[in-house]
């Protein structure tokens, strides 16, 4: 829920690629460990033990509907997705796709 949700309000500033997380870098949207820590944080664990430092926190905050100490992954280009049931958004962009390549058949 608290991942849905900093989707829905995230803008084009909001991500940052962090390696807090995971021990290496991917792009999430910036949340309060993020901000506290830096989002690239010498201090992080190596990969793959990273995340497990994190738990205690995100058990606690996740129970309480926070995000802040979560990895809220999204592309650069969160600020533009669209909320929509997974077989609409096979469909749109099956169709979309369609009318592209049979655009440029015509050409």
């Amino acid at each position: 829920a608290a991942h849905r949700e900093a989707l829905r309000r995230a803008d084009e500033h909001e991500t940052e690629l962090t390696n807090i997380f995971t021990g290496r870098p991917a792009r999430g949207i910036v949340n309060r460990v993020m901000r506290d820590l830096g989002p690239i944080s010498p201090l992080a664990p190596a990969f793959p033990t990273a995340g497990g430092s994190l738990v205690p926190l995100r058990v606690h905050t996740e129970a309480l509907g926070s995000g802040d100490f979560m990895s809220l992954w999204a592309g650069q280009a969160a600020a533009l997705g669209r909320e929509m049931p997974a077989g609409e958004l096979t469909r749109r962009l099956a169709a979309e796709t369609l009318a592209i390549l049979s655009a440029k058949e015509s050409i």
